[in-house]
């Protein structure tokens, strides 16, 4: 049998065996196979992400993170209500009387009006800054008023009477005769940021002691309103009669003086207001209760900004310094010293100026009769002078702007509005729909004004003053500038159509 047997018999020992044989081999089948899996799978991996990496399609993004802990809703109230408690006691309304006079006008028939006082009045709102009665407000506010009448939160009613006011800054300090008064605390608003919760307190439309809440949309802002003032932009509502009133930080300082409003073609806030830094008002309201008026230095150059045009022609950097373009008085401090045009200024009294606006600042905070040191650069080479200032001529800006620079901007004073010469590409940036495609196009209007109280909204475009057709702001500049006290007819085109209003000027 055994001679017999082929090698596919039965032979226990293999049936022993086999089956850890096959376990093995099948084990390492498996392994080698994960291995080629695992090492395909890093491989694609490698090939996509650099795929990705190369062509950009598919960036990595961040996780999100939280930057601050939000306050919940019951936390901002419970401040805005401390806030306003604290501030609220030093808030006056102010009612103001004037009178103004018919002077040189026809009526409907042609028949001389006679001249008869009229009575205008106007209301606006200030805050109390020292417990014997000084009050802070706006010179547009109170700078024309016959009569103040002002109104304190607990109801008590004052007459009161200017101490000092300062146009450029739209500034003005009045006084009434009381003590122990409740104050409001100026703030340092060199510590204002941008995004800050603030509070803007007044009598809007003459509803005293309203409170408005928002946040500091800017800060620093220069307009064509004043060269002296850095104004603090906010969304917080601000409507005709907050002039003059106070925006608070959260702490209870004041920060700045609510003072003008952008319209856009409406009669109240859209979300656009300015208010004077704090730290103006402070420097401003020391001069004026020392003095009753503000002295400024002044040194007698027109001067810009020192662009990469300018800066090539010299041989310099762009901001190394201030283009002196003219020295239009020849007597004027700058004259005698003999600075020259297409010198760079690049410091006054020790401190840098890089930019036209800084040098301004720097020599209007200078009293009147005091040395300065001018450092500038002339054909490359560093030189200095010394030179005494003088006080500022009321009717000389002390940073001019070229008529190109400042685009055919213009403010109109006695009016109170802010125009630039219509342009074409004025007319295509702002979508206007015009008849006649000439005139002053109405960019800001100051509450308060004249030409607020007239009507005229921002977008107007001012085609005639007083029967005189005016084609650009050095046009109505001069007929606004030349008119005398009374009533004027402006022709102005207002989406399409002409409207005229009728303009009080003082």
């Amino acid at each position: 049998m055994d001679e017999n047997r082929t090698d596919n018999s039965f032979d226990p020992r293999q049936r022993r065996e086999d089956p850890w044989k096959q376990r093995r081999g099948a084990r390492g089948a498996w392994l080698a196979i994960s291995f080629v899996v695992a090492a395909l799978v890093v491989t694609v991996a490698i090939i996509q992400g650099a795929y990705h990496r190369g062509s950009g399609n598919v960036p990595v993004l961040p996780e999100p993170r939280k930057i601050s802990t939000a306050p919940s809703p019951a936390e901002l109230s419970s401040s805005f209500r401390e806030v306003s408690k604290a501030v609220k006691p030093a808030v006056v309304y102010i009612d103001v009387v004037e009178r103004a006079s018919l002077r040189g006008q026809s009526d409907l028939f042609g028949f001389p009006v006679p001249n008869t006082p009229r009575r205008l009045e106007g209301a606006g709102s200030g805050f109390i800054v020292t417990e014997d009665g000084y009050i802070l407000t706006n010179n547009h506010v109170v700078g024309n008023a016959n009569k103040i009448n002002v109104t304190l939160a607990d109801g008590r009613k004052f007459n009161a009477e200017v101490i000092g006011a300062d146009p450029e800054t739209d500034i003005a300090v009045i006084k009434i005769d009381a003590g122990g008064l409740p104050i409001a605390v100026l703030g340092n608003s060199d510590e204002v940021q941008q995004g800050d919760w603030v509070l803007a307190l007044g009598s809007p439309f003459g509803l005293q002691q309203t409170l408005t809440a928002g946040i500091v949309s800017a800060t620093g802002r220069e307009l064509r309103e004043s060269q002296y003032n850095h104004y603090i932009q906010t969304d917080a509502s601000i409507n005709p009669g907050n002039s003059g009133g106070p925006l608070v930080d959260m702490e209870g300082e004041v920060v700045g003086i609510n003072t003008m409003i952008l319209t856009g073609g409406s009669q109240g806030n859209i979300g656009i207001g300015f208010a004077i830094a704090s730290n103006t008002a402070r420097d401003v309201f020391k001069q004026l209760v020392k003095a009753g008026r503000i002295s400024r230095g002044y040194l007698g150059v027109k001067v810009l900004d020192l662009d990469e045009a300018k800066a090539h022609a010299v041989g310099l950097e762009p901001r190394a310094g201030v283009w002196v373009d003219e020295v239009p008085d020849a007597n004027s401090p700058a004259g005698p010293a003999g600075i020259k045009p297409k010198d760079v200024i690049t410091a006054f009294n020790g401190k840098t100026v890089r930019a036209a606006r800084e040098l301004t600042d720097t020599v209007a905070a200078t009293p009147a009769g005091e040395t300065a040191k001018i450092e500038f650069i002339r054909n490359g080479h560093p030189e200095s002078v010394t030179v005494q200032l003088v006080e500022r001529p009321k009717n000389v800006a002390a940073n001019i702007q070229s008529s190109d620079d400042d685009e055919g901007g213009t403010q109109q004073g006695r009016l109170g509005i802010q125009g630039r010469t219509l342009t074409p590409e004025l007319i295509e940036q702002m979508k206007l729909k015009l008849k006649v495609p000439s005139g002053v196009f109405v960019a800001a209007v100051q509450p308060g004004m004249p030409a607020a109280e007239a009507g005229l909204l921002h977008g107007d475009v001012i085609h005639g003053f007083d029967r005189v057709e005016t084609k650009t702001v050095e046009e109505l500049a001069q007929a606004v500038k030349s008119a005398k006290p009374g009533e004027y007819l402006i022709e102005a085109e207002r989406n399409g159509r002409t409207v005229f209003v009728t303009v009080a000027l003082e």
